[in-house]
């Protein structure tokens, strides 16, 4: 893979162009090897500041992405993803590709302890970490600070394509030295658009944000599960709840906005297993809080909208018995997904996940 980058490279650097077909109607410039296109800010962005040997081919179609507090269209190439903050009049933006993928890694950089080397280095006291030798040139010629960003690591050894290189991780991107290719291509960038896009979880680039207080537990989720991205307006953040515990299950009741409500029955299985149902709680202020039925000792008859389920759905009496206690309330982060839900209670300090008729639960990630 990498002697057909360095010749691809080479070829460039004789003057010859990738191959791509361009529709002049659309403005797009479109690639074979990967079978995408580029146009538009991100097509200029692209053939301005380095091209093929920058950016590598794209690897998917311009999509609505949420990258921390940010959402618009963003495109995905094999050593970079570009941004286009346009709306908020700044233009194109390379992803920080470095510090995602050191994260990923679980190496997330911080502060370098590093003092200035003087010759042939140069100093950031901003990340505390020198670039020297032919990294630096290769930062000071090829766009510097706004395209890489600062070190963010020291040169470091890592196992790439079946051998061990040295390399420095900066904001934006990780460089790599390469001593058996002739300058300039000692000196090559890593495939970062390809490394953190394979480890980057499903809804991290929806349209809709995952919420935070569910994100660790999303990303462990969906690897198995497939929840897909989040639906608009169907996040329900530290929302009023509460919960009963039953002879054979648990009861949640989860207020959403406006005067609207669900509730979650969750029963015992056998072999451990945990299924699920999900109602609209009908029951309304005013309405009878119970039926006034005698229970075992020891147990309770389920009040207000628990009762009114439990009374009215007969299979979920017989599914999950009688409430072992009265409702207590509770604080809960609750988001509807293409696949399923998620629901996050503070005071037990777990997620729960409901997908296709299945319940499981893990502490918070």
């Amino acid at each position: 893979m990498r002697t057909l980058l360095i010749l691809l490279m080479i070829t460039i650097a004789l003057g010859m162009l990738p191959t791509a077909t361009t529709h002049a109607q659309n403005d797009e410039r479109c690639f074979p090897e990967t079978g995408f296109c580029i146009s538009g800010p991100i097509r200029e962005y692209w053939e301005s500041n380095g091209g093929l040997a920058v950016f590598g081919y794209p690897t998917g179609p311009v999509e609505t992405m949420t990258i921390e507090n940010w959402t618009g269209p963003g495109q995905w190439f094999e050593r970079d993803r570009l941004e286009d903050h346009s709306a908020e009049g700044i233009g194109i933006l390379a992803g920080r590709l470095g510090a995602e993928r050191l994260e990923q890694l679980g190496r997330s950089w911080s502060l370098g302890g590093e003092t200035d080397r003087g010759v042939d280095c140069r100093f950031s006291p901003e990340t505390g970490y020198n670039m020297c030798g032919v990294f630096r040139a290769y930062w000071e010629n090829n766009g510097g600070l706004e395209r890489f960003g600062y070190p963010v690591t020291a040169e470091i050894t890592e196992f790439i394509d079946g051998r061990d290189y040295t390399v420095q991780y900066f904001e934006r991107r990780r460089m790599e030295f390469h001593p058996e290719n002739a300058p300039p291509f000692n000196v090559l960038l890593g495939l970062l658009g390809n490394e953190v896009r394979a480890n980057t979880p499903t809804g991290t680039h929806c349209a809709t944000a995952v919420m935070w207080q569910l994100r660790g537990n999303y990303a462990e989720y969906n690897r198995t599960s497939a929840l897909g991205c989040p639906l608009a307006g169907q996040d329900y953040e530290d929302t009023a709840g509460s919960t009963a515990r039953f002879e054979r299950g648990q009861m949640y009741w989860v207020n959403l906005r406006g005067g609207q409500s669900i509730i979650v029955a969750v029963y015992y299985e056998p072999n451990n297993n945990l299924s699920y149902q999900i109602f609209e709680d009908t029951w309304r202020e005013g309405d009878p809080e119970t039926a006034d039925l005698t229970p075992p000792d020891g147990l309770f008859e389920p009040r207000r909208g628990f009762g009114k389920v439990w009374r009215e759905q007969p299979e979920v009496q017989d599914k999950i018995g009688w409430a072992l206690e009265n409702e207590q309330a509770v604080t809960i982060n609750y988001q509807v997904f293409e696949g399923g839900s998620l629901m996050h209670l503070w005071r037990d300090n777990v997620v729960w996940m409901f997908k296709d008729g299945a319940a499981r639960n893990e502490p918070v990630r």
